[in-house]
């Protein structure tokens, strides 16, 4: 399945001839490793959100001082520690 044609998967022959054989339960493993091979490269081509680096940048608008900035980036913490678990492709 990992036959690649411009950046893109393409389905051989032979797998499309043995997914029109598969039962429900079949389908939907094949459906699965799709969905997760496609998640894995998604979050390959991503780069990761620095924390420092974006309140370093918000730092240096005019009128954020320091107890702002403390609440900016508390407020930033939360979120991304929130969200932290869902990045994660699913075993």
């Amino acid at each position: 399945m990992k036959c690649r044609n411009n950046g893109r998967y393409t389905t051989t022959r032979n797998v499309y001839k043995s997914v029109k054989k598969y039962d429900h339960s079949q389908f939907d493993e094949f459906c699965t490793r799709v969905y997760l091979e496609g998640f894995k490269d998604g979050a390959e081509s991503v780069s990761g959100v620095d924390i420092e680096e974006v309140t370093a940048r918000i730092a240096t608008v005019k009128g954020i001082g320091t107890v702002k900035m403390a609440k900016i980036r508390e407020a930033m913490e939360n979120l991304f520690n929130a969200h932290r678990g869902k990045e994660e492709i699913p075993e």
